[in-house]
């Protein structure tokens, strides 16, 4: 899918996660969050790794950025 298309769906299931409380032993809730690294293929200019590169420096950014986001690399 597009990058754009792909960061909407990435926020949509990180709010998702961040408002589900998950159940710990004893059943005591535990707030959790995510963050995503989001990145799409260029077309004719990219490979499986490179994409998967920048996905891997976005999940990066987002985790030194504060946490609990969504970071979309375009190149």
């Amino acid at each position: 899918t597009e990058r754009s298309v792909a960061e909407t769906v990435a926020e949509r299931i990180r709010k998702a996660i961040e408002t589900t409380p998950f159940e710990a032993p004893g059943g005591l809730p535990l707030a959790v969050t995510v963050s995503i690294g989001v990145a799409a293929m260029l077309p004719g200019a990219d490979t499986v790794e490179t994409m998967m590169a920048r996905a891997d420096r976005a999940l990066y950014e987002a985790k030194s950025g504060g946490r609990n986001r969504v970071v979309a690399k375009a190149a």
